[in-house]
């Protein structure tokens, strides 16, 4: 009876890791998981400054509809932003100087939802900065963003001091 049960056991653990192994979604940077912590450095004695907001809403309306990063004090030729959706496409890659407007490689739109990110930076100093992140693309629902009570940083939070304020984005819990 009890080697039943352990047999038992390890086929219900070898069906659970075939499935996740399925869902995890694979990229040239293993970023496979997202947070909704904002990538941020503040000005530095170099002048290095960078911050990454966790959302956007490419919906045209002019407010956040680009997902970029905000920087100063970085090798512009040597850094740059490649983004991918959760099957593991890579549906933006290019210099920090543009931002992605929420299409992927072909052009076409892409749906809301969770983008893993990878930034490859390099400041005017010479050090490289490599690290993961996630970009939350929101689409609205009637008048508002639902959020679900999840904070999301967007773009057009940030001021020249470098801090977060409230959004201009319309958002609803």
């Amino acid at each position: 009876m009890k080697r039943i049960m352990i047999i038992s056991g390890c086929i219900m653990l070898s069906v659970c890791l075939i499935m996740c192994k399925k869902s995890t979604p694979k990229n040239n940077a293993t970023c496979t998981t997202c947070s909704n912590t904002p990538i941020t450095h503040r000005t530095d004695t170099s002048g290095t400054f960078y911050f990454l907001p966790t959302a956007f809403t490419p919906n045209g309306d002019g407010i956040n509809d680009v997902f970029y990063l905000f920087f100063s004090g970085l090798d512009t030729n040597n850094s740059s932003m490649t983004i991918w959706n959760l099957s593991g496409t890579e549906v933006f890659a290019g210099k920090i100087t543009k931002g992605w407007d929420g299409s992927d490689m072909g052009g076409g739109k892409c749906g809301a939802g969770e983008y893993p990110v990878y930034l490859q930076l390099k400041t005017s100093a010479g050090v490289t900065v490599n690290m993961c992140a996630c970009a939350n693309l929101l689409a609205y629902s009637g008048s508002c963003i639902q959020t679900h009570g999840v904070t999301y940083y967007f773009p057009d939070q940030l001021d020249t001091a470098g801090f977060v304020n409230t959004t201009n984005d319309v958002l609803c819990p």
